[in-house]
C-alpha cells in the first residue's frame, strides 16, 4: 500500500512537472500528451490506497489533459470519475459541477444519450444530501434528451426524475414532467407507457394547491374511488366485464387488464365526492 502510494506521488510530480513551462529544459509549453496518462495511473493507485482526496485531484487533471489533446470523450470519463470522488468525500457542489462537466462534454462530443445518463447519474448521487441540485440535474438530463429526439427511450430517467420530484412535494413540475414523458411514449407507440404517464400526472394534479380544491379534482378523485371499488368488486365476483364498462363511460384511457391490482395500486378509498350507485349496484360515473 505504500509503495503505491509513493508510486502515485511520484507520477503526480512527474506529470505536474510535465506540464510547468521552464526554461532551464527549453519547454515553453506544457507537455499534456505526455502527462496526462501520468495523471490517469496516479488518480488509479491514489484510489486503491484509500487517498480520495489525491485521486480526485488527479483525475480532474487528466480530464484537463484530455480537454486540451481535443479529447472530449475521455476528458468526459475522468471528470465523472473525480465526481464519484467527490461524492465519496461529500463535496457536494464538486459533485454537481464536475458531471455537469461531463454531461456537457459528452454533449460536444455529439453523444447527447451519454450527456443526459451523466447527468441523471450526478443527479442521483445529489438526490439525498442536495435535492435542489439534484432536480436540476434530472431537468437537463430531459433537455438533452429531448433535443436530440431521443426523450422516447429515457423511461428510467424520466422515472427517476418524477420519484424526485414527488419525493420534494413538487406536484406541479411531476406532473409537467409526466406530461413530457407521455409526449415521448407517443411519439414511439408505446401506448401502455403513455397512458400510465397520463394517469400519474392526474394523480400528482391532486396535490397541486390550486387543483386540488376545483370541481374537476373532486371529479378525477371520485373516479379513482369508483374505480377502487370496482376493482375489489371484480376481484369478489370475478366480473371484469362488469368494471371495463363502468369506468370506460368516463375514462376510456385509464389503464386496462388486471383492475384489481391496479385498483390496490391506487390505495385506499378517496375521499372526494361521492359516486351515484345505480339499481343494479355499480358505479354511475356518467
Amino acid at each position: 500500500m505504500v509503495d503505491r502510494h509513493k508510486e502515485a506521488e511520484k507520477l503526480y510530480q512527474e506529470a505536474v512537472k510535465l506540464t510547468t513551462p521552464s526554461l532551464l529544459s527549453f519547454r515553453m509549453r506544457g507537455e499534456w500528451e505526455r502527462a496526462t496518462p501520468l495523471w490517469e495511473r496516479a488518480a488509479m493507485l491514489f484510489k486503491q490506497c484509500g487517498d480520495v482526496n489525491r485521486a480526485k485531484d488527479c483525475y480532474e487533471h487528466a480530464a484537463t489533459g484530455q480537454e486540451r489533446q481535443k479529447s472530449g470523450w475521455h476528458a468526459a470519463k475522468n471528470m465523472e470519475k473525480a465526481g464519484e470522488a467527490a461524492k465519496e468525500l461529500g463535496m457536494w457542489a464538486d459533485v454537481e459541477a464536475h458531471y455537469s462537466r461531463a454531461a456537457q462534454l459528452y454533449a460536444e462530443e455529439g453523444r447527447p444519450s451519454a450527456a443526459a445518463e451523466a447527468a441523471a447519474r450526478g443527479a442521483r448521487a445529489l438526490e439525498e444530501r442536495q435535492p435542489e441540485m439534484s432536480q436540476e440535474m434530472y431537468r437537463k438530463a430531459v433537455e438533452w434528451l429531448e433535443d436530440a429526439g431521443k426523450d422516447a427511450m429515457a423511461g428510467d430517467i424520466f422515472r427517476q426524475a418524477v420519484a424526485q420530484l414527488v419525493r420534494a412535494g413538487k406536484w406541479a413540475d411531476a406532473v409537467g414532467m409526466l406530461l413530457r414523458f407521455a409526449v415521448a411514449c407517443d411519439g414511439m407507440g408505446a401506448r401502455n407507457s403513455e397512458c400510465k404517464a397520463y394517469l400519474g400526472a392526474v394523480v400528482d394534479a391532486l396535490g397541486v394547491d390550486n387543483f386540488m380544491s376545483s370541481d374537476e379534482a373532486f371529479a378525477a378523485d371520485a373516479l379513482f374511488d369508483a374505480y377502487r371499488r370496482q376493482g375489489q368488486r371484480q376481484q369478489e365476483r370475478g366480473d371484469p366485464a362488469a368494471i371495463q364498462a363502468a369506468v370506460a363511460r368516463l375514462a376510456r384511457k385509464l389503464p386496462q387488464g388486471d383492475l384489481a391490482v391496479q385498483a390496490v395500486q391506487l390505495g385506499g378509498s378517496g375521499g372526494g365526492a361521492g359516486v351515484a350507485i345505480d339499481e343494479e349496484g355499480e358505479e354511475d360515473l356518467t
